[in-house]
């Protein structure tokens, strides 16, 4: 699969496919601003976005649609300084680690339920996370 997808305006996210002549590009309008959205590099048909409304909803790629949301957060507005701790997301294997700087918290979702699997508590507030991995032993 070859794709984009790009934020398109603060309540939209839009799928862009270079190889469709008829339709490249496919808006997705969500239903309340966005914070954070990533793509699962093992699953490519999924991409997570997270609403300032405290949602997580998981985009179907190839259907061009939203299959599923859950509550995850509190709502965190997208109002005020771009710096501000907002929650972002990061995917490692089958679990999303989703920030919650307003208490401190980094919670892991499964990514097919989107519920909240545990937390791990951290001190200040969280507010960047990058999921790194290897596997074998010859480089």
């Amino acid at each position: 699969m070859q794709f984009f997808l790009g934020n398109y305006g603060e309540q939209n996210v839009v799928l862009i496919d270079p190889d469709n002549a008829v339709e490249p590009y496919k808006l997705i309008e969500l239903p309340t601003r966005r914070v954070d959205f990533v793509l699962d590099p093992a699953k490519p048909q999924h991409a997570y976005i997270l609403t300032e409304d405290g949602s997580l909803h998981l985009l179907d790629v190839v259907k061009g649609a939203i299959v599923k949301s859950e509550a995850v957060t509190e709502p965190y507005s997208k109002d005020g300084h771009w710096r501000d701790p907002r929650p972002r997301l990061a995917i490692a294997g089958d679990l999303l680690a989703i920030m919650d700087p307003r208490h401190g918290l980094i919670r892991l979702v499964d990514g097919q339920s989107l519920k909240e699997i545990r937390s791990i508590a951290v001190e200040g507030q969280p507010f960047a996370i990058v999921a790194a991995g290897g596997s074998g032993a010859v480089h």
